[in-house]
């Protein structure tokens, strides 16, 4: 009996080795230097695969790099974006940078991480008066972000104007500056930056030193848009940091936001359309189809959509809306044909949907809870959206 159980075990675990899956990095960037021999990353599970201390060299372009794939063949393969993602089959080539990393590679869902190796940590920060206008090179750095030890940023810091280095784990032997501003390469103990008071996204490279301060971005996403809700926005542009355009934007109906440096730490919305002040974390913007040009104001939250086919600017100023509050029934008349009208919560969740097709129109709120609501009224190539209470 025992022989037989130490037989289906020997089985048991000669079956999991034959049918582990191989997963290897190759390409001219990667250890073996070769698009023809593979180097093996290991695991334990089956699933999460890694390689300790891989030596990489720098992609020059989309024909270099290096890709995962499965069984040592290319059937099975996932490229994507370099240091970290989700690689995705017959990807592009992964565009390294040359270093020393440790990698991981999860077999089930294709993320994977390039993370620079090493005992010691690369804090990098931006020291002196421009960070600290009072305490200049006496004060303490404000550390930059990075998720591969290589690539470092900084979002929503106001600067004074003033000098600065980026320093690396808060010793001064460790700056590196230039004379360029807003863009350039530091050297290690080179010159300071002189930097221009604003609020600027920061940008640096430990490994080149490349750097830059741009204004920080604007962008657009949402179900009325092609971006959906990320991760990447529409970007608006600016030449002042504080008004930001685009034009000629296509968008469905449904719900935008914008927020600052693709990041939901700073976003505005609010039920007003085409036209209000978004707060921060307010609600989803509803919005009506068409072709727009969009101004928003960072430092307000104020935004504009103008509709380019429209004449009157999407506003419908006589609506009216009566009795509101209301017990029970709203009456809504108009000069034109009421073409919709939408019911919204507070929150900007849609309730109900109405297609009147004529100039008057009864809402019947009585299964409606006491409170707040928003109706947005399209006619034409115009709209509005008001506020309607119920008592």
């Amino acid at each position: 009996m025992k022989k037989q159980l130490l037989l289906i075990v020997a089985l048991l675990f000669s079956f999991q080795i034959n049918y582990s899956q191989v997963i290897s990095i190759i390409g001219n960037t990667s250890p073996s230097g070769s698009w023809s021999i593979d180097t093996d990353l290991t695991t334990t599970d089956n699933i999460t695969y890694t390689l300790l201390n891989a030596t990489l060299t720098t992609a020059t372009g989309p024909t270099t790099g290096l890709k995962f794939r499965q069984g040592h063949d290319w059937p099975i393969n996932w490229g994507g974006n370099f240091p970290n993602g989700t690689g995705t089959q017959d990807g592009p080539n992964i565009q390294t940078i040359a270093g020393t990393y440790d990698i991981t590679f999860n077999r089930s869902n294709g993320t994977y991480t390039f993370i620079a190796s090493g005992t010691e940590p690369h804090n990098i920060g931006i020291w002196g008066p421009a960070v600290d206008s009072i305490n200049g090179f006496v004060g303490p750095d404000v550390n930059m972000n990075t998720t591969d030890n290589i690539t470092y940023t900084l979002s929503g810091f106001y600067f004074s104007s003033g000098t600065a280095y980026f320093r690396e784990n808060d010793a001064t032997t460790n700056v590196w500056g230039s004379v360029a501003f807003p863009t350039g390469t530091a050297v290690l103990s080179g010159p300071s930056i002189q930097v221009t008071g604003g609020e600027w996204y920061v940008t640096f490279n430990r490994i080149t030193g490349a750097y830059s301060f741009v204004y920080p971005g604007i962008g657009i996403l949402g179900t009325a848009t092609s971006a959906g809700w990320g991760p990447d926005d529409i970007d608006l542009t600016t030449t002042d940091g504080f008004e930001y355009t685009i034009l000629n934007l296509s968008l469905t109906d449904g719900f935008a936001k914008f927020r600052k440096d693709d990041s939901w730490d700073t976003n505005w919305g609010s039920l007003g359309f085409p036209s209000a002040t978004g707060i921060q974390n307010g609600p989803e913007i509803p919005v009506t189809a068409g072709t727009y040009d969009i101004v928003f104001q960072k430092s307000s939250g104020h935004y504009l959509f103008t509709n380019t086919l429209s004449n009157h600017q999407n506003l419908i100023s006589n609506v009216k809306i009566y009795p509101n509050p209301t017990n029970n029934i709203w009456n809504f008349t108009h000069t034109a044909t009421i073409d919709s009208i939408e019911l919204f919560d507070i929150a900007g969740k849609t309730i109900q949907s109405f297609a009147p097709n004529a100039t008057q129109f009864q809402l019947d709120g009585s299964d409606l809870s006491n409170g707040v609501y928003f109706v947005k009224i399209k006619s034409g190539l115009d709209f509005a959206v008001q506020k309607i209470i119920r008592n």
